[in-house]
């Protein structure tokens, strides 16, 4: 299970049934029941892929960059399509695939139109948060062999995460971390394919950003606990989707204590200093960040919420990483 930044409800937000209106308006044609839930970017940078929830399910759009126009990347009809991401070559698309209620999430590649899926994951096992390895040559993932929780009243959820790598069809499978983990964010690789950073959290460990190698597998080479302004919580700070960037270092997502409730901004941390950047200031509930291979674009969404707090709708966003300016990216055709 990817970590997931943590919310609360804003009392600010409750007042009136017009505000819900208006904060439930959305680019995409006034639905607020379409929710885009992960991001990905192409290498030209000429499209975005995003998931899309409708009802109990959701499909993988293409949407053009220049025009915001969507189209379907498969004929699904069933499902949970989920956590796209683009071959450095700009050719596959690799997606993760939950058919329904009793079955495991598995990793799907299927051609950049959407033709010849192949699918090789486990049905035994949950696969989640496949990336590409800057030489298109392997697909690194994670793993959880256990589904389930100790607690009478808990929700169910995959756990002991660990990391693997294969080749693009699948085989080769080897692993990548020596530990298993509560919860894990997706990864990402560093642009000379020799490293990992994800964001891991154990059962007796707090939140921290690990890097390891993926010449020789192990333990993390480094770790960092960055602590943002106004952090949400110093002990276990918040944050998630780490990127790494052409410079070397790591960009990421952290909440802190904003007017309205947590805002998740986006950080850049240099990894050799600890020396921490923020890029953006004040985005509310925001997930998903992704950055361009070239280390220039950034993509995320940030999320609206109704009268009483809870998430309706989601709004794509890309950061300028040089200047730092945002800007919405207005979709259509997620019919």
């Amino acid at each position: 299970m990817a970590i997931e930044p943590k919310f609360r409800p804003s009392a600010a937000l409750r007042v009136t049934f017009l505000l819900f209106l208006v904060l439930a308006h959305t680019s995409y044609g006034g639905d607020a029941s379409i929710q885009v839930g992960s991001v990905a970017l192409s290498p030209d940078g000429k499209f975005i892929a995003v998931d899309v929830k409708k009802g109990n399910m959701s499909f993988i759009y293409k949407v053009a960059a220049d025009s915001g126009i969507a189209t379907r990347l498969t004929n699904a009809t069933t499902g949970k399509e989920t956590s796209p991401a683009f071959s450095p070559d700009g050719m596959r698309i690799a997606y993760v695939y939950w058919p329904g209620k009793g079955a495991r999430s598995r990793i799907v590649m299927v051609d950049v139109d959407g033709l010849n899926p192949r699918q090789w994951s486990l049905s035994a096992v949950t696969d989640s948060s496949p990336v590409f390895s800057p030489d298109n040559k392997t697909v690194v993932f994670s793993r959880a062999e256990l589904y389930g929780n100790d607690s009478p009243i808990a929700q169910p959820h995959a756990h002991a995460w660990k990391f693997y790598a294969c080749d693009l069809d699948g085989s080769n499978i080897r692993e990548i971390t020596a530990e298993s983990f509560y919860m894990v964010s997706s990864p990402s690789i560093s642009p000379d394919g020799r490293s990992m950073v994800v964001v891991t959290e154990g059962l007796e460990t707090n939140r921290q950003i690990a890097i390891y190698s993926l010449v020789e597998p192990g333990p993390p080479i480094l770790t960092l606990q960055p602590h943002v302004p106004k952090e949400a919580d110093h002990k276990n700070p918040i944050m998630t989707y780490p990127n790494f960037v052409p410079d070397g270092s790591v960009v990421f997502m952290a909440a802190s204590n904003g007017k309205h409730g947590y805002d998740y901004d986006i950080y850049r941390v240099t990894v050799s200093t600890g020396t921490l950047e923020k890029l953006t200031n004040g985005n509310g509930y925001a997930t998903d960040l992704r950055v361009s291979a070239d280390g220039r674009t950034a993509a995320f969404l940030k999320w609206r919420k109704n009268w009483s707090g809870d998430l309706v709708s989601s709004q794509v966003y890309l950061l300028d990483l040089q200047s730092r300016e945002t800007k919405p990216l207005n979709i259509s055709g997620l019919r």
